[in-house]
C-alpha cells in the first residue's frame, strides 16, 4: 500500500476529527455534519457508542431515524478486522454510486495502550486508503473517555479538525500518512529473557515446524482452535516475509504478558516499506504486502521497527 499512502499527500475529501469534552461541544461539532448530509439526501452511517447516539438524536428529532446507527464494538473486535469491514462497506457504496458520509467514534480506553497506538496508525492510513471513495468522514474523540495518549495526537492523523461551529479547518499538526506510519511503527514490547519460545529459522523448509510449535503454544493459553490457528496463520505470513524479503536467519520469539500473547519475528534486512504495507488488500494474492495485510486482519496489534544496525522486527499481539 505504499503507493496509495504516498498519494494521500494531496488534498482529498474531508477526514476530520471532533475533540469534545461535553455533550454541548459534541453537538456543536458533529450535528451540523450529520444535518448537512441529511439535507443533501446522502446516506449517513454513524458508528458510534450508544451515549453519542442519544445525544445526537436529541437534536435530530424524527430525522434521526434516517441515520444508520451502529455500535463500534472496538473493545471486543480486532482493529484491523473492523477497519477492513469499513473499507469494504465504503467500496460497495462507491460502486453503487450512493452518496455517503461516515461518522465514527471508538470505545477504546487507556487499559490497552498498544491498541491505542495501533488505532492511530489506522486513522493515518485511512486517509490514503479510503480517499479514492470520495466520502466525507468525521471521527469523534471524547476527552472524558479517551486518554491523552490518543486524544493528544488526533491532529497528526486527521487532515482537518472541526471547530465548535462545525466548520472544518486544516490541522496544523497533520503528518502525511506515509511519514506518520514510518515514524510510529511501535513501540515494540520488551522481550523477556528467556522467552517461552525462541527459535531461529533460515529456510522455508523450517517454517512448517515453527508454525506447529506456535500453534501448540497458543493452544496452551487459549483452548479455542480458531484462536490458536489465528496466531499460527499470522505468524506464518510474517515469518515468510522475513525469509523472502529479509536477510536470514530470522529469529522467532513468543511469550505471554498478562492476557496478551506476543510473537516477534526479527531478521537482518532493511524492511523497506514494511511500516506502510498491509493497510489495504494488494491487487492480487501475489502482490507485495499480502502477508502483512493478512497478519493485520488476524492480530490485535502489529508493531514494526526498522533499524540500519538492528534490522527489521515485527511484533504481533493477540489478546
Amino acid at each position: 500500500m505504499t503507493e496509495c499512502i504516498e498519494a494521500s499527500r494531496t488534498a482529498g475529501p474531508l477526514h476530520a476529527a471532533v475533540v469534545y469534552d461535553s455533550d454541548d461541544t459534541l453537538l456543536a461539532g458533529a450535528a451540523p455534519f450529520v444535518r448537512d448530509g441529511l439535507d443533501r439526501g446522502e446516506a449517513i452511517f454513524a458508528v458510534v457508542p450508544a451515549p453519542v447516539q442519544r445525544v445526537l438524536r436529541s437534536v435530530l428529532g424524527g430525522d434521526g431515524d434516517q441515520v444508520h446507527w451502529r455500535e463500534p464494538g472496538l473493545a471486543h473486535r480486532r482493529t484491523g478486522e473492523a477497519y477492513e469491514d469499513c473499507r469494504v462497506f465504503l467500496a460497495a457504496q462507491h460502486a453503487s454510486d450512493r452518496p455517503t458520509r461516515l461518522l465514527t467514534g471508538n470505545d477504546l480506553d487507556d487499559t490497552e495502550p498498544d491498541r491505542l497506538d495501533a488505532y492511530l496508525r489506522y486513522e493515518a492510513a485511512s486517509t490514503a486508503v479510503f480517499r479514492p471513495f470520495g466520502f466525507p468522514w468525521v471521527c469523534l474523540y471524547d476527552r472524558r473517555l479517551h486518554p491523552p495518549r490518543l486524544v493528544d495526537h488526533v491532529g497528526e492523523v486527521h487532515p482537518q479538525l472541526l471547530l465548535p461551529s462545525g466548520r472544518p479547518v486544516d490541522s496544523p499538526e497533520y503528518v502525511d500518512p506515509a511519514r506518520y506510519l514510518e515514524t510510529h511503527g511501535g513501540p515494540l514490547s520488551a522481550v523477556p529473557d528467556p522467552a517461552t519460545l525462541d527459535v531461529q529459522i533460515g529456510t522455508p523448509g523450517e517454517l512448517r515446524v515453527i508454525r506447529h510449535r506456535l500453534r501448540d503454544y497458543a493452544s496452551s493459553l487459549d483452548h479455542r482452535p480458531c484462536a490458536a490457528e489465528r496466531v499460527a496463520m499470522a505468524a506464518h505470513e510474517v515469518i515468510g516475509n522475513a525469509l523472502l524479503h529479509g536477510r536470514p536467519p530470522g529469529r522467532v520469539r513468543a511469550w505471554r504478558s498478562a492476557d496478551v500473547l506476543h510473537v516477534r519475528v526479527d531478521d537482518r534486512g532493511a524492511g523497506t516499506g514494511i511500516a506502510t504495507a498491509g493497510y489495504g488488500p494488494p491487487a492480487t494474492s501475489t502482490s507485495p504486502g499480502m502477508g502483512l495485510w493478512v497478519a493485520r486482519q488476524l492480530a490485535d496489534v502489529v508493531h514494526t521497527r526498522t533499524d540500519p544496525a538492528e534490522g527489521t522486527a515485527v511484533e504481533l499481539q493477540f489478546r
